[in-house]
Formats: C-alpha cells, sequence, structure tokens
C-alpha cells in the first residue's frame, strides 16, 4: 500500500478536469497521477508532459513503452515495469518480446536507428556521467535528428522520476479498463 493514500476524487476543478482528461486518454486513471492529485500543480504538470513525451511526438509508441519498460528494469521498479509491460501488449506487443525488450534488446525487433535511440536512452538511465557523445553520433549517423534525440531522452527522464517517486511510496500499480 502506497504511503500517501490515492484521491479517488479531486476536490477542485482543474484537479478533476485533469482526472477527466486522464480517463478519457488512458481508459482510467493510474495510481500514479491518483497520488499526485495531493498537489495540484504538481498533477497539472506531470500529466502535461506525460502527454507531450508519451502521448505526442515524434517517436513510435512501441519505443517510448520499450524505453520506459527498459528504463524501469533498469531501476528494479515494480510500477513502471508493470505498466509499461501492459502498455507494449496494449499496442499488440507479444509477451514474449515484452521480455525480449527487458533481457535481450539488441534482438528486439526496432529499426536501426530506434536501435540507436532505445541505447542512448537507456545508457543516459543507467550511466549519467558518461557524456555519451558517441552513442549521439551514431544516432544522428542512422537519421535521428534533434527531435528525436530529445524525446528518447525525454522519455527516459520522465520514466527516471515517475520510478523514484513510485519507489519512495511504496505505489502499487493499478488496472485502468483497457488492461486484463
Amino acid at each position: 500500500m502506497s504511503s500517501i493514500p490515492l484521491v479517488e476524487t479531486p476536490d477542485s476543478d482543474e484537479a478533476i478536469r485533469v482526472f477527466a482528461e486522464i480517463q478519457d486518454e488512458l481508459g482510467g486513471i493510474p495510481s500514479l497521477f491518483r497520488i499526485y492529485a495531493h498537489h495540484q500543480g504538481l498533477l497539472l504538470a506531470n500529466w502535461q508532459k506525460f502527454k507531450a513525451v508519451m502521448l505526442h511526438g515524434c517517436l513510435s509508441a512501441q519505443l517510448k513503452e520499450a524505453i520506459g519498460l527498459a528504463v524501469s528494469a533498469d531501476n528494479h521498479c515494480d510500477y513502471g515495469i508493470y505498466h509499461h509491460s501492459t502498455s507494449l501488449q496494449m499496442l499488440g506487443v507479444t509477451p514474449d518480446e515484452v521480455m525480449r525488450i527487458r533481457t535481450d534488446p539488441k534482438n528486439v525487433h526496432f529499426s536501426e536507428k530506434e536501435h540507436a535511440l532505445f541505447d542512448l536512452a537507456r545508457n543516459a538511465n543507467t550511466s549519467p556521467d558518461d557524456h555519451r557523445q558517441h552513442l549521439i553520433a551514431e544516432a544522428r549517423k542512422l537519421g535521428a535528428g534533434d527531435d528525436e534525440l530529445l524525446e528518447a531522452l525525454g522519455v527516459m527522464e520522465l520514466v527516471l522520476g515517475f520510478n523514484h517517486l513510485a519507489e519512495v511510496l511504496d505505489l502499487v500499480p493499478t488496472r485502468t479498463p483497457h488492461q486484463k
């Protein structure tokens, strides 16, 4: 059980609006956003960033969820592993392929450019002191633009923050109607 109780019904019009938008986009309100509802500014800011990074942008949803899964696995975050695995399966990725993303990502069915972006994001999470210019150069050589580089790193950054919050607060994943 979480160290902070989940908000079932927000007490402000703005938080109610954000919950309605999350419900419409995701089919349910993940427990992470129910925690953020205790602080309206954080709820709004994190929902806006989630939308910009995970729901919109130039990278495929599958690549972004794969980055999220790898970052969560590297951070030993059960909450993130659950959510990103479930999201990948909802996108049509088989359970075997989801496991391969976690255990053998070199053999995942991504393009060379997607592999380069995946490797950049994962390395940025696991080796933050590595300046990784070689990984940026490799991704650029394979056709990645600055927007794609930033988005891959933005996914890593968002997931890393969510992982830390989930772990510190012992957050348990909640299923949305679209998840089995």
